[in-house]
């Protein structure tokens, strides 16, 4: 049986294997350029797509001087010749047509254009197998870029050069993002575990009948009642939610943000709720107020408080498309995220296992294997979370910064630090979604719990995981360089959060409670106390 399932595995990988060479054996490869345009006022950079086989374009930035003409409505695919004015010493834009790019570019070739720039949404793959008698300069270019080059106006005069990767360069904006993560899941998780273990020690006393509270003004549970089969049907409907916000995404997107300044608006006030308190002035209580339903008794404070947190959450909602507001939404995500961790309490080892290998396939799934999938190649993920940008590179470039597309606010985004020509070619921003920081904090805040019930005085799964989860992140912030793709962060975070509690369990025999959750943690503390008790007395 062990050598049949090792034979399956090896034909499997030898079948990838041979999928993944022959692709790009097959295809010609192409790189990444950078279309300068110039008018009497305005300078833009535009990102552009070109096959080093075919054109060679310099590696310095040179003066613009090449006049463009727009010819997207002509039919390059045609024979006919008429009512094509003179293309000499003129760049010509062209729509990529039902012919072949070759039989396009032959064609402009003919009518004596300076090069040719050709409108597609996506890469148009080339064989390497064939001789391409191509010699004006080629490149692809994506619609929005070419929408705002146009917009320049009829004067503009553009020129295209390839400026050499540097592989020295650093994005220091990943370390922006790498601190408000692990920053947001140590405070998140140590909130969590405190909360956890101070409830537990409410409920023991009142089980105990050493303090009375009535059971109304008590709601608040040590962790959620979550069971296996609840976990799948969380797991199912957050596959059918991306889903619906992939096909739907233009009508959807507001109600996301609607409840992304909602959850903000309070996650921002409980945050901060606990700091003001200690503030001494602003304690006096307001009259108490009925409203319906609604019955309050703040004190001056808490409004203050309350009315600062729906004026920021408001500031970023009507500033959400300037270039200032990822400052802005990160306060409020960080907010959010310490919120949701220290609220969701998850009830043992065993439910968080499963939830993060769940997700751990669901994240991959959705990066990796749906551009097979959809008819754009694109990962329904990182077009969920990118607003579904269409250009061909990625990047519209231009001068404009701001961007008129929605995009969902469930994400930690930070713009590129450091001088690069080729970031225009990539999203203006890195982003970290909501979900790789909440996540791996569940089990964080889990195991802080665990350390504070255990009575652990160095809470050494608590630190332990805090580590782990930032060493996570760093790896999957080499591989995004590395692969110089969209990396399913969980494909990362979840084995190095999860496998260094399930090692430290075992070699501390502690696994079976683990495990077992808060069931198994309140016994053992039960029987801790009692012969604590016994000892002293």
């Amino acid at each position: 049986m062990a050598a049949f399932f090792e034979r399956v595995v090896n034909i499997i990988l030898l079948f990838i294997l041979i999928c993944v060479t022959t692709s790009y054996a097959t295809n010609l490869p192409f790189s990444h350029g950078i279309l300068v345009a110039r008018n009497e006022t305005t300078e833009g950079s535009f990102c552009v797509v070109y096959y080093p086989n075919i054109t060679i374009f310099s590696g310095d930035k040179i003066e613009a001087n090449n006049s463009i003409i727009d010819l997207t409505t002509w039919d390059s695919c045609s024979n006919s010749s008429s009512s094509i004015p003179q293309l000499s010493d003129q760049y010509v834009i062209i729509s990529y047509g039902n012919c072949s790019l070759v039989k396009q570019a032959q064609r402009v070739q003919d009518l004596g254009a300076k090069g040719i720039l050709i409108v597609s949404a996506k890469v148009i793959n080339l064989s390497d197998k064939e001789t391409y008698e191509i010699s004006l300069p080629l490149a692809l270019i994506g619609k929005g870029s070419k929408d705002i080059l146009l917009a320049l106006g009829a004067r503009v005069q553009v020129s295209i050069y390839a400026p050499v990767e540097d592989g020295s360069l650093f994005d220091y904006c990943l370390l922006v993002i790498w601190s408000l993560a692990v920053l947001t899941v140590g405070i998140g998780a140590y909130w969590s575990g405190l909360v956890r273990h101070e409830l537990h020690k409410k409920k023991q006393l009142i089980a105990n009948g050493e303090i009375t509270i009535d059971e109304d003004k008590f709601q608040e549970e040590v962790s959620l009642s979550v069971t296996p089969k609840l976990v799948g049907v969380f797991v199912f409907c957050m596959c059918g939610m991306l889903l619906l916000l992939y096909f739907f995404f233009s009508y959807l997107v507001y109600m996301i943000i609607g409840l992304f300044v909602i959850a903000s608006t309070t996650a921002v006030y409980q945050c901060l709720e606990p700091l003001v308190r200690r503030i001494p002035i602003g304690s006096f209580k307001l009259p108490i107020c009925n409203l319906s339903c609604i019955r309050m008794h703040a004190e001056i404070r808490q409004i203050f408080l309350f009315v600062g947190a729906v004026s920021l959450s408001g500031c970023w909602l009507y500033y959400r498309k300037e270039h200032f507001s990822w400052v802005l939404q990160d306060i409020l995500g960080v907010a959010f995220s310490i919120n949701m961790i220290r609220q969701v309490r998850l009830p043992s080892l065993k439910i968080c296992t499963l939830l993060l290998v769940m997700l751990f396939f669901y994240d991959i799934f959705f990066v990796f294997i749906t551009p097979l999938l959809t008819k754009s190649g694109k990962s329904v993920m990182v077009e969920v979370a990118t607003g579904g940008g269409a250009s061909v590179s990625g990047g519209t470039g231009g001068s404009s910064s701001v961007s008129d597309d929605e995009q969902l606010p469930m994400v930690i985004r930070v713009p590129h630090l450091g001088y690069d020509p080729l970031s225009v070619c990539w999203q203006r921003y890195s982003l970290l979604g909501f979900g790789d920081i909440l996540v791996p904090g569940m089990l964080v805040g889990f195991c802080h719990g665990f350390d504070l019930a255990t009575s652990s005085r160095h809470k050494i799964y608590y630190v332990t995981t805090v580590i782990a989860y930032g060493i996570g992140l760093l790896v999957t912030f080499a591989s995004l360089y590395l692969m110089a793709m969209a990396q399913p962060a969980l494909l990362y975070l979840v084995p190095f959060t999860l496998i260094p509690v399930l090692i430290l369990g075992l070699t501390r025999r502690e696994l079976i409670a683990l495990w077992h959750g808060d069931g198994q943690t309140n016994e053992n503390t039960r029987l801790r106390d009692e012969v604590a008790a016994e000892n002293a007395s």
